[in-house]
């Protein structure tokens, strides 16, 4: 199965183990917005996600395969 863009946000985060407020600071985004990725109301812009696989040490298309297998 598929996760979607806010899944991976939540599953890398939680592998990280990693808390929204922690990640949302290292992202230099809101609380709030950064909770609005995970719950896929909002998709972020590339810049967050390149900020995310760095975070996450990956790169920008190993970010977006995390749970495509």
């Amino acid at each position: 199965m598929k996760l979607t863009i806010g899944e991976k946000f939540r599953f890398l985060r939680a592998c990280a183990q990693k808390d929204e407020k922690e990640v949302s600071e290292s992202l230099k985004l809101s609380l709030s917005t950064y909770i609005k990725i995970e719950d896929d109301f909002i998709y972020p812009k590339d810049s967050v996600i390149r900020r995310a696989a760095e975070l996450y040490g990956l790169d920008y298309d190993g970010f977006l395969r995390v749970g495509e297998e």
